[in-house]
C-alpha cells in the first residue's frame, strides 16, 4: 500500500472521530521511530607518547655513542685549537642529551640514572652549568656545604639547568648570571639564580609562577612552546615537592628561587679511602638489552663531557686545596651550628656596636639640655 493511501485513510479517520466526539480535537498518529545513533566508541590510548619515548631513547643512544667517540678523539688530539673545537662539539652533544631527557620528563617518564649517588651542592651547580650553552657567563656565589640525596640529585640538576639556561638566554650577552645556595630556617636550601635581563611582564610573571606551582592559571594566554624549560621545571618540582618561583629584581632582571626541602638534603659524604673497590652498579645490566636502552644520566666524573671551569665571586671554582702541613677542618653540619660566643670586649677598644644607638641618643639629649634659651630663640 502506498504512503498516499495511508495518509488519506488517516485523515478520514480523524474527521470521523471529530464528528462522533467533538471533544476530540485531533487524533495524533505516532511519528515513525527514528533509529538511534550507534554508541560512540571510547578512543583508545594515544600511541604518540610511546612513539616520542622511543625517539628520545634513540636520540640518547646516539648521543652517548657520539660522546664515547669524541672522548677517544680528544684523548689523542694534541693541537690546542682542534681540541677546543672538539670540546665545543662535545658540549653541544651534552645539550642534545639534555633535550632528549627533558622530552622524557614531559612525557611523564622517569629518567633512569646510570649511577645514582649523593651529590654536593657545589657539584650540582657545576653539572647544571656544564649543560648550558653560555656557561662562561655563570658566576658561582656562596654555596652551602650540603649534598642532595641520590634519588633526587639528577632531577635537581635538571631544574637548575633549565633556570640557568633561561637566565643566560634572556639577559645581555655581556651580563653575568649568579647562582648561590643558602640554608633556610627549616633546614632546607634556597637556590638563587639572578640575571640582569629585561625582566618579565607582571601578567606573564603571575602565570609562570602558577605553572611552576603545578596549578596553571586559566585561561592560559602564554604559548607553552615558548616556555618548554619551565614546563620541565614544573614537572620535576611537583614530583619532588620543590617550591620554584620567579620574582622581578628592583635593579632589573629576574630572580629564580628553588626551595629544596630538608628531606632531599644530607651531609656531604666522606671520601672513600684509597684502594676501596667501588660498589657494583644496581640494577645490574641485563644481557640482550636493546641498543638504545642506555643509561639516562652521564657519569659524575665528567669523562664524557667537556672540561668546564666556572668562575666564582671569590675566585675560580674547583682549585685544589694547598697541600701543606696545616690542620684540616673537621666536617660538621651547617644546619645544626650554633653561633659562637662573642669574645669579651676590650676596655680600650670603645663601646660594642650594640651600645651605639643608646650612646647616640644620650649624646643628642645632652646637646639639647645644654642649649640656652637664647640659642633656641636665635634658631626660631
Amino acid at each position: 500500500m502506498r504512503s498516499t493511501d495511508i495518509t488519506r485513510r488517516t485523515t478520514w479517520r480523524q474527521r470521523a472521530a471529530r464528528w462522533l466526539d467533538p471533544t476530540v480535537a485531533r487524533w495524533d498518529v505516532a511519528p515513525p521511530e527514528t533509529p538511534e545513533p550507534p554508541p560512540r566508541e571510547e578512543p583508545g590510548p594515544s600511541p604518540w607518547p610511546n612513539i616520542c619515548d622511543q625517539f628520545a631513547l634513540r636520540i640518547l643512544a646516539a648521543a652517548y655513542q657520539m660522546g664515547s667517540h669524541l672522548e677517544a678523539v680528544e684523548a689523542d688530539e694534541q693541537d690546542p685549537e682542534r681540541l677546543e673545537r672538539l670540546y665545543r662539539i662535545d658540549h653541544a652533544n651534552t645539550r642534545i642529551r639534555r633535550h632528549a631527557e627533558n622530552l622524557q620528563v614531559l612525557l611523564g617518564r622517569r629518567v633512569e640514572d646510570a649511577d645514582p649517588q649523593t651529590v654536593p651542592l657545589v657539584d650540582v651547580v657545576r653539572a647544571a652549568a656544564s649543560a648550558v650553552e653560555h656557561y662562561p657567563r655563570i658566576r658561582v656565589g656562596h654555596v652551602v656545604e650540603l649534598a642532595v640525596v641520590e634519588f633526587a640529585a639528577d632531577d635537581v640538576i635538571r631544574v637548575l639547568t633549565e633556570l640557568l639556561d633561561n637566565a643566560t638566554r634572556f639577559s645581555p650577552p655581556t651580563a653575568a648570571v649568579t647562582v648561590s645556595a643558602f640554608v633556610t630556617e627549616d633546614g632546607g636550601v634556597l637556590l638563587r639564580v639572578e640575571d640582569a635581563g629585561v625582566g618579565l611582564h607582571p601578567d606573564h610573571l603571575t602565570q609562570l609562577n602558577a605553572l611552576l606551582s603545578g596549578r596553571p592559571a586559566t585561561p592560559v594566554t602564554l604559548d607553552p612552546a615558548a616556555h618548554l624549560g619551565l614546563a620541565v621545571v614544573a614537572h620535576l618540582a611537583v614530583a619532588h615537592q620543590l617550591r620554584v618561583a620567579l620574582t622581578t629584581r628592583p635593579s632589573g632582571g629576574t630572580t629564580a628561587t628553588v626551595a629544596v626541602p630538608a628531606g632531599l638534603l644530607c651531609e656531604i659524604p666522606a671520601p672513600e679511602p684509597a684502594g676501596t673497590a667501588p660498589a657494583p652498579a644496581w640494577p645490574p645490566a641485563r644481557p640482550g638489552t636493546d641498543p638504545w636502552s642506555t643509561p639516562m644520566a652521564a657519569p659524575r666524573d665528567g669523562a664524557d663531557g667537556p672540561t668546564v671551569r666556572l668562575t666564582t665571586i671569590d675566585g675560580p671554582a674547583g682549585d685544589p686545596p694547598p697541600t701543606t702541613g696545616l690542620p684540616r677542618r673537621v666536617p660538621e653540619s651547617v644546619r645544626d651550628q650554633t653561633p659562637a660566643p662573642r669574645p669579651p670586649a676590650d676596655p680600650g677598644a670603645g663601646s660594642p656596636p650594640e651600645a651605639w644607638p643608646d650612646e647616640t641618643a644620650a649624646f643628642a639629649a645632652g646637646i639639647s639640655d645644654a642649649r640656652t634659651p637664647t640659642d633656641v630663640e636665635g634658631r626660631q
